[in-house]
């Protein structure tokens, strides 16, 4: 399974890096960082720089299942000021992919129309669109997930891997997540 993160200054660091920590964990993703400018070097919302896998052009989005979006105000503002982003995300939802958000970012999903109809959660004051807002820690959708802020990034991030691989692929990354013996 192929997916992109897309890394915009100002991202949450940690809802970026556990989503990615986690993802990787589990040996069943091939998963980009990727910086939606021409520099690799991403500055997050702490001031932790991330040097991203590749840059937005350099990417073929047809070669990827899914993308995720971290939070992050500043992070979600500059992704959503971003045409190329939105055509990606406007590109996968119209073709049956899947787009994954959590924090700010589901209101760039619901801005766009995406969340219609759909339950959906996000950090309480971005709810956009005519979708159902619930207030837990993730929401899953057939092509959607979406997770409510920071604290929940683990929870998000295992979210995904049941949403492709099912519960015993959670379960398999537990005892290194957890220290379980």
């Amino acid at each position: 399974m192929n997916g992109i993160l897309l890394l915009a200054e100002g991202f949450e660091t940690v809802e970026a890096l556990c989503t990615l920590d986690v993802l990787k964990r589990s040996h069943k993703f091939n998963l980009k960082t990727v910086s939606i400018t021409d520099n690799p070097e991403v500055i997050s919302s702490a001031n932790v720089t991330v040097k991203a896998d590749a840059l937005l052009k350099e990417i073929h989005i047809e070669d990827y299942d899914f993308v995720i979006l971290p939070g992050g105000k500043k992070g979600v503002d500059n992704l959503k000021n971003s045409p190329e982003v939105l055509e990606i995300i406007r590109y996968f939802l119209d073709n049956g992919k899947d787009v994954h958000a959590i924090c700010a970012a589901p209101s760039i999903l619901g801005g766009l129309g995406y969340l219609d109809g759909l339950r959906y959660t996000c950090f309480p004051g971005f709810q956009t669109g005519n979708g159902e807002y619930v207030d837990t820690g993730v929401v899953e959708t057939p092509h959607i997930i979406t997770g409510h802020s920071m604290g929940y990034s683990l929870d998000f991030g295992k979210a995904i891997i049941r949403h492709y691989y099912g519960e015993d692929a959670v379960t398999a990354i537990l005892p290194g997540v957890l220290g379980l013996a």
